[in-house]
């Protein structure tokens, strides 16, 4: 059975069809992933459990929950996968933003590197597979085509991503041919040199541990007559051996808070043409999830180290933590947890950091998306 949790520093809860108003519950989310709170059960270790790792969530005021992951053995079967979907991030700035001090290439100057994800480290870390929408390019090309904002980095900002566990993105966006073709290839050639899977506008990726293999695929606007068929590449990804396939889309409108009929209809398309997950972008703000014949379509998660907005008026962002039970040629539907995110810890300007959001931010943070999500009815009798 498919469901959405809420994560937060504090705790997990999980409120299903069953549960009133006033019950929320600690729930184990797949198999091999528990969520606890450290204060209620400081015995629970690693080391009681064979073949697992413990991390510690930091709050404000130290450790705050601990998340503990096992092992499972490369032949054995059916197996959990668990991937961890980011929204824009943007690793450099404008031209005329790099002539300011609080530009993010000064904070990556006085910071270093691993600054920009470090607020997510246990996040990102202790997941199989992390996947980002790239909204940028990685060159040194100069010419640059007419537009409000053309986003661009050095090549050695590959290293931000592989210091934040990222292991794939999608570059099916409207920032990719911000320095044309010469800055998309310089682009994508940086982001494989570093290791990294790249998918979108008709490049398939595919990522491998463990003997799961995850595709992806991607596209941006705009999309004719309000449609795209993805079938293509589903069969290709499933012909090369992939138990889940991930679609990411780049669509919608700026700064709308309601997803569009036309999200909804290509969303809803690329379920039925066999993705096992959608994963949208664009807004830059979070908009609702929509539960859809056994998985879901996530329409925004917003931004995340976005180094294109040097005083973000909407801070809210999220994350979305997916686990998978995974047979040797295909997954059992998704399930789904609710990251909410803090764009940075800072009330004024910005430090390109994002954070996991805490408290009654949180809650305010995941009810915010839920008010606008769709044929969610897990919750329509819960209140976080």
């Amino acid at each position: 059975m498919k469901r959405i949790v809420g994560f937060a520093a504090a705790l997990v809860l999980t409120m299903t069809a069953a549960c009133c108003a006033a019950q929320m519950n600690y729930d184990l989310i797949s198999p091999h992933l528990t969520y606890e709170r450290l204060e209620e059960t400081p015995e629970l270790q690693a080391e009681e459990v064979p073949g697992s790792v413990s991390i510690a969530l930091e709050g404000e005021d130290g450790p705050t929950s601990v998340f503990i992951a096992q092992e499972q053995p490369e032949d054995q079967w059916p197996k959990t996968f668990t991937m961890t979907f980011g929204g824009d991030t943007t690793l450099g700035s404008t031209d005329s933003l790099r002539q300011r001090d609080d530009c993010f290439e000064r904070v990556a100057e006085e910071k270093g590197y691993g600054w920009f994800f470090s607020g997510l480290e246990t996040l990102f870390a202790s997941d199989d597979m992390t996947l980002v929408n790239f909204e940028g390019t990685l060159t040194e090309e100069t010419t640059k085509k007419e537009k409000k904002f053309n986003f661009k980095g050095p090549a050695e900002y590959t290293d931000i991503l592989t210091l934040g566990s990222v292991e794939a993105v999608t570059v099916a966006n409207n920032h990719t041919l911000d320095y044309g073709t010469t800055g998309r290839d310089d682009t994508i050639a940086n982001l494989e040199a570093a290791g990294i899977i790249v998918s979108g506008n008709g490049q398939l990726g595919i990522y491998e541990k463990n003997g799961v293999k995850v595709g992806m695929t991607g596209y941006c606007f705009p999309y004719s007559n309000g449609k795209k068929d993805i079938s293509k590449d589903v069969k290709a990804l499933r012909e090369a051996g992939c138990q889940i396939v991930v679609a990411s889309f780049h669509w919608g409108s700026e700064y709308r808070e309601d997803f569009t009929g036309e999200q909804r209809s290509i969303g809803r398309a690329a379920i039925k043409a066999g993705a096992d997950i959608v994963v949208g972008h664009h807004p830059h703000i979070v908009q609702g999830i929509e539960a859809y014949q056994d998985s879901y379509i996530l329409y925004s998660l917003g931004n995340l180290v976005f180094g294109g907005n040097v005083d973000p008026d909407d801070r809210d962002a999220y994350a979305a933590r997916v686990t998978f039970t995974v047979h040797e040629d295909h997954a059992e539907a998704p399930q789904v947890t609710i990251v909410p995110l803090r764009l940075t810890e800072l009330s004024d300007g910005t430090d390109y950091r994002p954070v996991l959001a805490q408290g009654d931010e949180a809650d305010r943070i995941v009810r915010r998306i839920l008010k606008r999500s769709y044929k969610m009815e897990d919750f329509e009798n819960g209140t976080w």
